[in-house]
């Protein structure tokens, strides 16, 4: 595709703050770890899928926080949600998190898998650090600008591996805040 190409269809199909703009590897399915060990009858696809699930469920609730603090911030206009321990908490689970995935060993048919979830984490981890730069002193608008892109792309990474049959299942938060759809 030629750049004028790209940028018609960029400019077109993606708003400014579109979440894809991000730097990063883009949210893309990945194969689901109980299939690929089904189709290949691997212990070691199975033993991937069951150490995934906790780095997946605490990566979901860390985009959960993240939203609703973001939320809170937002509508408050508040620059003290950076000092809540609920921020501080949501920053433990990510840590916690980070330390699992990085213990994380795909079989090659799930790599893109492994990928898609560490994307997730970088973007949480992203927004965690745009938190600690709200200042009382300026207008924080484009800050939680960023914030609300860094998550949407890690829920996006985290929905690319969303496996029911994996027992990897998203919360929609599609509707997360009624009164302005972020």
């Amino acid at each position: 595709m030629q750049s004028a190409d790209l940028f018609a269809r960029l400019s077109t199909v993606h708003r400014p703050d579109c979440a894809l703009f991000e730097d990063g590897p883009v949210p893309k399915p990945a194969p689901d770890p109980e299939e690929v060990a089904r189709l290949v009858g691997s212990s070691e696809a199975a033993a991937y899928a069951e150490a995934c699930r906790p780095v997946f469920e605490d990566l979901r609730r860390v985009i959960g926080q993240l939203a609703g603090l973001m939320i809170l911030a937002q509508l408050t206009r508040s620059t003290e949600v950076a000092d809540l321990s609920e921020l501080s908490s949501c920053r433990a689970r990510w840590e916690s998190s980070g330390e699992r995935l990085a213990a994380l060993s795909a079989p090659a048919a799930l790599t893109a898998h492994l990928e898609q979830i560490s994307a997730a984490h970088v973007f949480c981890g992203r927004a965690l650090g745009t938190f600690s730069l709200i200042r009382p002193s300026r207008d924080n608008d484009d800050l939680f600008d960023d914030i609300a892109r860094h998550v949407r792309r890690a829920y996006a990474h985290l929905r690319a591996v969303t496996s029911e049959k994996a027992g990897l299942e998203m919360v929609d938060l599609t509707h997360a805040c009624c009164s302005c759809g972020r």
